[in-house]
């Protein structure tokens, strides 16, 4: 078998696998599954957004970050929009505008980075020709792309208070309108065909023009000039001066494994701090699902959370203390302090965020595992370009003197975490997910269920999962009620939602490798999932 490829779209994994199984690596499988991501999911990634990846390529044993998160404009000030915001939401604490200004249309919008992320990855580490990886997604956008499951649950699901919805979303602009939307202004229905032409052509031109045209040529200026019309903060040298960073990965041991993350201004310390905090309590000795397992988690949650809140910022611009969160002295105040659990104080929910993820791993013994983004989608579309750019200006502080305060070219605050765990010196496994602050939840849970529980990686994404960021914990419907009428007792705020599987709670995706070399791998049935598909 020379490989596997995990996500949530089942026709971007196909396309993965049929690149491995035509000689390329898991990075090139990786990417083509991106791109036609970016044209099955165009609200929840594409061109116009954001991301990171974790890289292990086996032949030169190089194990990178490809960090190519947005950055804010420089037209931007730290004081723009000081005193603006009315009010914060209760799920996920985010500023609220009367005008939406951080959330819908161009003033949402941050330097979209995903292109420069993924042509670093194929720059570095790919094997086959970048306009060749390009095709499959081209092929898709010139068919159109029907409304799937996924997609519905999107237009209708319910909106957060002081959040726009999927409508106001496609309304922002009249172009996303015109692409997502009927003539008669109503959102289509499953199975509807939706025309991806300019999709189509903003691709065929990328792969013959290569990824530079998109920050310097012709693409540039068309972004550059829309978004300024538009009272945006993005400028053309903004485009032509990024380009992605490549740091080294921030690691942990946990019993007997090494867990490997991502630095900040992405959320991998969060992941490592769980891992430490449960490490003493043995989570194999628990029964999984029980008050005692559940209370381990929640606590743990709680805590490390409450510092990601606190601490987690762009390090250009700040020193994030990820020292300190991990010192051995404070994890064991923190440890005992779950044992010694009474209530939790500190005001926490459970963020949704539209945002996919691939993980992919070949014979070779290379892993990568990519989480990639547009934040909420700002609704704002370049005419002639099909596709949406990220708003990520919706996670900048507009108080001035906070650690993520707005300033030019300041990266945003992320909450991915794409991750490795390794056995002695080679990975063996790569997790990701998508779904806003629950992806840090979704990711630990998932590769403790393996790691700690046995658990095959479909048992692994599909097991009842908890969350909790310093507040209520958020339970699904197959928790046992018993079980949380115990948490309850044990100074916890329990929220047991109705759903036996609740897509809030982020969808995980995991490959892994087997000591015999067998591939195994799991997507997340909460939204889309079924995206496993192995290259023969």
């Amino acid at each position: 078998m020379r490989g596997v490829v995990a996500c949530p779209q089942p026709w971007a994994a196909e396309v993965g696998a049929q690149v491995m199984e035509a000689g390329g690596n898991a990075f090139d499988a990786a990417l083509a599954t991106a791109f036609m991501q970016w044209v099955w999911d165009p609200f929840m990634c594409g061109p116009g957004g954001m991301g990171v990846a974790q890289v292990w390529h086996a032949p030169t044993r190089q194990h990178k970050v490809v960090e190519f998160n947005a950055r804010a404009g420089s037209k931007v000030r730290p004081e723009m929009w000081a005193g603006a915001a009315t009010s914060r939401t209760e799920v996920s604490h985010l500023f609220v505008f009367d005008d939406w200004r951080n959330e819908l249309g161009h003033t949402s919008v941050m330097v979209p980075t995903s292109v420069a992320g993924l042509a670093e990855i194929h720059k570095r580490w790919a094997t086959m020709p970048w306009a060749e990886l390009l095709q499959p997604a081209i092929r898709q956008a010139r068919a159109g792309v029907p409304v799937h499951p996924t997609m519905l649950d999107w237009f209708h699901m319910p909106t957060p208070p002081g959040q726009p919805t999927a409508l106001q979303r496609i309304k922002a602009t009249p172009e996303c309108a015109r692409i997502f939307l009927r003539k008669d202004g109503s959102l289509p229905s499953f199975g509807e065909m939706l025309p991806m032409g300019s999709m189509a052509d903003t691709l065929d031109a990328l792969a013959r023009q290569g990824p530079d045209e998109f920050y310097s040529g012709g693409f540039a200026k068309a972004m550059a000039d829309d978004i300024q019309r538009h009272g945006g903060f993005v400028t053309l040298d903004d485009l032509k001066g990024y380009k992605p960073r490549l740091h080294e990965p921030l690691t942990a041991a946990y019993r007997e494994w090494r867990i490997s993350t991502v630095r900040p201004p992405h959320a991998g310390f969060t992941a490592l701090q769980l891992f430490k905090l449960v490490e003493p309590f043995e989570l194999s000795r628990q029964r999984h699902g029980s008050a005692d397992h559940l209370h381990i988690l929640a606590a743990a949650m709680s805590l490390a959370h409450r510092d990601r809140l606190e601490h987690n910022a762009d390090p250009e611009f700040g020193p994030v203390p990820v020292e300190k969160v991990l010192d051995g002295a404070r994890i064991r105040r923190q440890q005992q302090a779950i044992r010694d659990w009474s209530a939790s104080t500190a005001a926490g929910g459970a963020e949704a965020g539209h945002t996919t993820n691939v993980c992919a791993a070949d014979e070779q013994g290379n892993f990568v595992a990519i989480t990639h983004t547009l934040g909420w989608a700002s609704g704002a579309v370049t005419p002639g370009l099909g596709f949406v750019y990220n708003n990520s200006m919706n996670l900048a502080d507009p108080r001035p003197g906070r650690p993520n305060t707005i300033a030019p070219g300041k990266a945003r605050a992320s909450n991915m975490v794409p991750t490795l765990a390794f056995r002695g010196d080679v990975p063996f496994m790569a997790a990701g997910a998508l779904g806003g602050a629950v992806i840090i939840s979704a990711v630990f849970q998932t590769m403790t269920n393996i790691l700690d529980f046995g658990m095959s990686p479909t048992e692994a994404v599909s097991a009842p999962r908890a969350h909790c960021e310093g507040g209520r914990v958020f339970l699904e419907a197959r928790t046992r009620s018993d079980v949380a009428d115990a948490l309850e007792r044990r100074g916890h705020v329990v929220q047991r939602d109705p759903f036996p599987f609740n897509p809030i709670m982020a969808r995980a995706q995991v490959v892994l490798r087997r000591p015999d070399g067998a591939f195994d791998a799991g997507s997340d049935p909460r939204a889309g999932g079924g995206g496993v598909v192995f290259a023969a």
